[in-house]
């Protein structure tokens, strides 16, 4: 499983009034089972769903990418729920916390989500889709078949087109799209000795997109937790924006500072278990960002980065 931040768009302005990239192979759509629980609606099922366009997304609420997705699939629910678009995020969950219903609750009303929303806490419905990523959007007619699929980010006007074909409105017309490439961004870079990668016992002399500890650190599967006032995690990136992933062992909040090429630029409370953002430098560059826990129990799961 991994989260998928390829973004595309189709070149061209115009959209068509057909299916844009559409499966060669429909099949009918998988069922929503061993939900742990629904948000904004009662139990659905994809039988009752039948008659309607459906649009499932897989997202989870710390994954960067799948954020990023949120605001054109809320908007596309208002703009077209009452036309026969039901939208369900199925929500998987990547992390441990992010199997706790009050988080999840507490992440649907901060993004605004008021379409129907799947806790699938032991990813059963994400294996009945052979689903492999975050996002994913899988779009379903009328008929209850899987008709096109989209991974990642990006495809948002097609995406749309799609979904107005099938319920039978006139196409859309989309700005004309200039993809430019910022050559490279440091990869996704996960913490906990599960998945672990570009990990240096070098903290002074990093290379480009690996990262070090100082001090005292505990290491678990998914995450690390700091064991002392003034721990620090290291990482030199290339990058306009960094994202963590990190939260409080303690039912304290805690204090951390963040460093930028050895000078403090910020200071934050680490609340909650959610993605925290700790730089956004304006244009992409390399840079070295420094994290230091005031206190023992902070835990750092997982860095992204951003455009």
């Amino acid at each position: 499983m991994q989260s998928w931040s390829e973004k595309k768009e189709t070149s061209t302005s115009a959209m068509k009034n057909e299916l844009i990239n559409g499966l060669n192979f429909t099949y009918q759509a998988p069922q929503f089972s061993g939900i742990d629980m629904w948000f904004n609606s009662k139990p659905l099922n994809m039988a009752s769903l039948k008659g309607n366009v459906v649009l499932v997304d897989f997202w989870t609420y710390s994954c960067i990418n799948c954020i990023r997705t949120l605001p054109y699939i809320t908007e596309w629910y208002r703009k077209y729920h009452d036309k026969g678009l039901v939208i369900v995020g199925v929500h998987a969950p990547e992390f441990e916390f992010e199997k706790n219903q009050e988080n999840v609750k507490s992440a649907i009303a901060a993004n605004h989500i008021t379409y129907p929303v799947a806790l699938d806490n032991n990813l059963d419905t994400w294996t009945n889709f052979n689903n492999n990523y975050w996002p994913a959007h899988y779009l379903i007619d009328q008929d209850g078949r899987v008709v096109y699929t989209h991974f990642g980010e990006g495809e948002y006007g097609v995406t749309e087109n799609n979904i107005r074909f099938l319920l039978g409105l006139n196409k859309i017309t989309m700005p004309q799209k200039n993809m430019v490439s910022n050559g490279h961004q440091t990869p996704e870079t996960y913490l906990g000795n599960a998945r672990a990668a570009n990990f240096s016992r070098d903290e002074k002399s990093l290379a480009p997109d690996h990262w070090a500890l100082i001090g005292k650190w505990r290491i678990e599967s998914e995450r690390i937790i700091s064991d002392e006032k003034g721990a620090k995690l290291r990482l030199n990136f290339t990058a306009r924006k960094v994202f963590l992933v990190m939260g409080s062992a303690t039912e304290k909040p805690i204090e951390v500072s963040i460093g930028l090429n050895n000078k403090v630029i910020d200071k934050m409370t680490i609340d909650q278990h959610k993605l925290y953002t700790l730089i956004d430098q304006h244009t992409s560059k390399q840079g070295l960002i420094e994290i230091t826990a005031n206190a023992p129990g902070l835990e750092a799961y997982a860095f992204t980065f951003g455009e």
